[in-house]
């Protein structure tokens, strides 16, 4: 199969190149890629690729299976649907290709670690490659709310032989890159450009980075952008030209919306799709099956990937992006891409459709509901579902867990309404947490040791300072631990002084610890981590270092860059930031619940709900 139906970039083009490809640069992961891929040759084997657009991901993988696999007949499904019929077709040897696999996600019908576990029997060598976002976010265990596919997600991803792909070169690459760039001038014609990686600028992702950044117009800069983000959002379907004219005006200023040029679209997509080296371009065209038939547009991988990534896309974009769209997957994705940048007012737009369109979403939905306060509008929903679906069992668990919690709702709904603050915000927490912290502290109330202990690192997690003080006032060890911790985390000096006086030996011990480290933060030296582990995100899709990375910025109370990457949809960010605004005492505490019921509006702004 060529290479270029199998995904792998147009590469630039010089005067004297030769060929389809560059000469292949040996990279360092190849002996493990390769080792990886020769056990599937008797037994079967599913080897993932993980790395950022335009790494080189494709073209090493596709250089592996050519290497171990020459004569192994390839086959590049489209869909789970292609995979069942080969399932069912005569066993052989073969290549299931599955580059970006973000394809698979959601799908209809899905796919599964059954799926390439029955694979392995024929034998059959699965390869596929997958951005880090993607990877981490469905690789990683989500809470209540998460959709009910990440978890067939993650069970499928941890059957995979994972090889990361770094986006740059290192030193022993490098000197190989210039050992082959003295017979493929497209090699050191990359390698002279200095702000780019090889395999970047092989696709031509530097020139088209440039375009965005110095379009001729703020009209063909923002078509691009809403392209970007689009993609970024999961949407993968084309973009049809309407939906540009709508999605655009978020992105440009008052005056540029009133003095747009009669050819303002038809220049900026123009713009877009001028090809680069003769091949590239930020736009493509997509036909819809027929000859001449324009269905829209979708945007370069490496323009998605490489621009805009902690800006929130604008209203215009959410909306456009959820109503124009109708595959079910993209709006699957969408709601996922809102939920991680707390926009829950658009993952609610984004599931309340797909429910309309395709009678699904209805779990997802009712947890977005619930959360905000409506549970007897989240009951009604999943009644009304499970009346056209009656086998649904997730959505019948979620119907059993919402209603085994609407006395406790009502009990505190009523005291609050009786002017008791606290049970506004037990109530609160119950919506945001599904009860989770209301059940330990009643265990722990009467007597459980170990429910005592789980709620009192809750509480630290959650920057709850006011309730682990309360309960470490009360004699409680783990809360006194807890808190002792959570002050010295964020050099609450003063405040561990005054508990260290008042015989408390955990602040004491926490003090000691603060008062003997360094009294200053080397500035640099934060900064420098900071952009190491978002590298290391961006990259690799370690959900280690987004951790670290969220958590130090909620120790470093860097509440500016924590929104920042809300507005990215980096993990674990949203429940930080929230922990962060709980843990200072000079926040309003009503401005807290709201933001854990209904999120931020696309501005950045507490979204408050029309019927408030």
């Amino acid at each position: 199969m060529p290479p270029r139906q199998l995904g792998i970039h147009a590469a630039i083009t010089v005067r004297d190149s030769v060929g389809e490809l560059p000469e292949y640069v040996e990279r360092d992961f190849d002996y493990d890629l390769r080792k990886r891929i020769s056990v599937g040759i008797e037994r079967g084997c599913f080897v993932l690729l993980i790395g950022r657009s335009s790494s080189g991901k494709t073209r090493s993988l596709y250089e592996a299976v050519q290497t171990v696999a020459p004569n192994w007949p390839i086959v590049q499904p489209s869909g789970t649907g292609d995979i069942v019929e080969v399932l069912e077709g005569p066993r052989q040897r073969v290549i299931v290709w599955l580059d970006e696999m973000h394809r698979f996600f959601g799908a209809d019908p899905r796919l599964t670690k059954e799926h390439v576990i029955r694979l392995f029997r024929f034998p059959a060598i699965v390869v596929a490659t997958l951005w880090p976002d993607d990877y981490l976010k469905r690789k990683t265990p989500r809470g209540l709310g998460a959709p009910a596919e990440f978890e067939n997600d993650q069970r499928l991803l941890d059957l995979a032989e994972v090889v990361s792909v770094p986006d740059a070169l290192s030193i022993e690459e490098q000197a190989e890159a210039d050992r082959v760039a003295k017979a493929d001038t497209r090699i050191r014609l990359a390698l002279d450009v200095k702000d780019a990686g090889l395999t970047q600028v092989l696709a031509a992702g530097p020139d088209l980075r440039h375009r965005w950044e110095q379009a001729p117009d703020p009209y063909a800069k923002a078509v691009i952008s809403f392209a970007a983000d689009a993609r970024r959002l999961g949407v993968l379907s084309p973009i049809v030209e309407d939906a540009f004219a709508t999605a655009v005006g978020g992105y440009l200023t008052p005056p540029q919306r009133v003095n747009r040029p009669l050819r303002w679209l038809a220049d900026a997509l123009a713009f877009g799709r001028q090809e680069l080296h003769g091949a590239v371009s930020a736009l493509a065209p997509v036909d819809d099956g027929h000859t001449g038939s324009l269905a829209g547009y979708v945007v370069a991988d490496y323009v998605a990937q490489h621009i805009r990534r902690t800006d929130c896309p604008p209203r215009s974009a959410w909306e456009t992006l959820i109503f124009a769209t109708e595959e079910a997957e993209d709006l699957r994705r969408l709601a996922a891409a809102a939920n991680a940048r707390m926009r829950y007012c658009h993952e609610e737009q984004a599931l309340r459709r797909l429910f309309e369109l395709h009678g699904e979403g209805a779990v997802e939905l009712s947890g977005v509901l619930f959360r905000g306060g409506r549970e007897r509008e989240a009951m009604d929903l999943l009644q009304r579902h499970l009346a056209e679906v009656p086998h649904d069992r997730s959505a019948a668990d979620r119907l059993g867990r919402i209603a085994a919690l609407t006395h406790r709702i009502d009990e505190m709904r009523a005291a609050s309404a009786s002017g008791d603050p606290e049970a506004g915000r037990r109530l609160a927490e119950m919506f945001a947490d599904g009860g989770e912290a209301d059940a330990l502290r009643i265990k722990a109330d009467t007597g459980s040791l170990l429910a005592e202990e789980d709620l009192a690192a809750l509480l630290a997690d959650r920057g709850a300072v006011d309730e682990l003080r309360e309960r470490a006032d009360q004699g409680r060890q783990p809360a006194v631990d807890s808190l002792a911790e959570l002050l010295a985390a964020h050099g609450r000096t003063d405040a561990l002084q005054q508990r260290a006086d008042a015989g408390d030996q955990a602040a004491s011990r926490q003090l000691e610890k603060l008062l003997t480290s360094e009294t200053t933060e080397d500035g640099a030296a934060v900064q420098a981590q900071l952009a190491h582990l978002r590298r290391q995100i961006s990259a690799d899709g370690d959900e280690v270092a987004a951790r670290e990375l969220t958590a130090l910025l909620f120790d470093l109370r860097n509440e500016a860059e924590l929104r920042r990457e809300v507005d990215a949809g980096t993990f674990q960010a949203a429940e930080r930031l929230v922990a962060l605004l709980n843990a200072d005492e000079a926040v309003d505490r009503v401005l807290v619940d709201r933001l854990r019921a209904h999120g931020l509006a696309a501005d950045g702004a507490p979204y408050t709900p029309p019927e408030a």
